[in-house]
């Protein structure tokens, strides 16, 4: 009687092990997979948050443009009344657009929400990897074992944990 209750355990056990470590394989690929095209799209986005470069050829034609527009001109002198600006001076304060902030923080926790959930999925394949550990056969303190163990999973309620994390 013991060694087909401990098969009949045995049984349980092993199917549920095999189909969380492969649930928890399928949302590793696609969490990986997500991750480098949420990183493509961030890398993209985050420029959208800095200012445009000046081209520095740009920046130097305003400046004698400014210095030109302000000489005057009197019969014994040519005087410019503007002095040079800073090159901080020639570039307006730099704002970013509320869209691209928005737009950003999405892509940023997007990848966050990724990564956890890959990182979490690691650690169930770990619990799992920890169950099977040193229990073999059909015996019965195997089966004990193996009930101990799988109690443990429901209270730590790694069950609920497989089905929320993707």
């Amino acid at each position: 009687a013991w060694a087909h209750s401990a098969e009949i355990v045995k049984t349980y056990n092993d199917e549920l092990v095999t189909r969380w470590k492969e649930e928890m394989d399928t949302l590793l690929v696609y969490a990986g997979l997500f991750s480098a095209v949420l990183t493509a799209f961030n890398v993209q986005s985050y420029q959208l948050l800095q200012p445009d470069p000046t081209d520095p050829a740009l920046a130097v034609l305003q400046q004698i443009s400014a210095q030109l527009s302000s000489f005057t001109l009197n019969p014994s002198f040519v005087n410019s009344t503007q002095r040079p600006l800073a090159p901080d001076a020639l570039q307006p304060p730099f704002s970013a657009p509320r869209s691209a902030v928005w737009i950003n923080t999405l892509w940023f926790s997007s990848l966050v929400c990724s990564l956890a959930s890959a990182s979490i999925a690691l650690m169930v394949k770990q619990w799992l990897h920890e169950l099977s550990i040193g229990v073999s056969g059909t015996s019965r303190e195997s089966a004990r074992i193996r009930q101990y163990r799988l109690n443990s999973l429901r209270r730590w309620h790694v069950g609920g944990i497989v089905i929320v994390i993707p």
